[in-house]
């Protein structure tokens, strides 16, 4: 139970809080510098949470067929 904790953690929660830190970090310089263009940084928010549902659901798949 341990080890398919520390595997969730390692491979699903620490990888999409960094790139969601990434992105907003972003998103505020996006705003910043274009403000009248705000709403297309939407569109990397969703290339960013597609990359992500779509890594978190594989290795879901990997850290289910170890335990």
């Amino acid at each position: 139970m341990k080890k398919k904790i520390k595997n969730i953690m390692l491979y699903i929660a620490i990888p999409t809080t960094i790139a969601y830190i990434v992105f907003f970090l972003l998103y505020y310089f996006y705003q910043r510098m274009f403000y009248e263009y705000r709403l297309l940084a939407i569109i990397p928010f969703l290339i960013v949470t597609m990359y992500l549902m779509i890594d978190n659901i594989r290795e879901w798949k990997v850290i289910k067929q170890q335990s």
